[in-house]
């Protein structure tokens, strides 16, 4: 039986980077993520770190089941005090979040190269002394960004009884439930405090 699957979409509407980690050379510090086309994508851990952050502060405040949490996305070493090895699996699972698949298709083709490249930007900032008003010494720092797009994942279910011992409220379903979360979902990827990512997020 094939499993359940709904669409999660990302309007991305400002620079945003979802950080590799590593940086490029001399002229970038920090690279976003690409796949092998070298296209864009919001990484599914990503997306499930940002929807389950939403949900606690929903579950917490208390308008959600208790156990809500637990339930969609599993148990957290960092929360449980378990290791990574003894966590337990949750409802869902998401995808990354990549663009359509037509336009993925048009802009790998090698003579759309040029294109692809005009995906990404460079920024750069620097750290200022508040006495002297001039940029700290050697603080320069340069990263690549993405141009604002539409991404779209999958959230799959993979265990759907489990989501039925939740009591939702009156006529409610899971789905609602994380569509109450959604709001609190402002921006994507880093230096969202730097007004990088800012993202309206909607399930269909």
């Amino acid at each position: 039986m094939s499993k359940q699957t709904h669409k999660i979409q990302f309007k991305i509407n400002s620079y945003w980077q979802a950080s590799t980690g590593r940086g490029g050379g001399t002229l970038v510090d920090s690279l976003v993520h690409k796949d092998v086309n070298g296209l864009p994508f919001l990484p599914g851990r990503t997306i499930k770190g940002l929807m389950r952050d939403a949900v606690y502060k929903v579950e917490q405040w208390g308008h959600l089941p208790k156990t809500a949490t637990y339930y969609l996305f599993g148990s957290n070493a960092t929360e449980e005090g378990v290791t990574r090895l003894e966590t337990e699996p949750g409802a869902l699972a998401f995808s990354d979040a990549v663009l359509p698949k037509e336009i993925i298709t048009w802009l790998s083709h090698p003579d759309n190269a040029e294109i692809r490249q005009g995906l990404y930007q460079h920024i750069s900032s620097t750290a200022i002394n508040p006495e002297t008003g001039c940029a700290v010494d050697k603080s320069l720092r340069a990263i690549e960004v993405t141009i604002p797009l539409t991404l779209t994942a999958t959230i799959t279910v993979l265990n759907n009884e489990t989501l039925k011992e939740l009591n939702w409220g009156t006529g409610k379903t899971w789905k609602d439930g994380l569509k109450s979360c959604l709001k609190l979902i402002r921006a994507v990827g880093a230096l969202r405090n730097r007004g990088l990512g800012r993202v309206i997020v909607t399930i269909e």
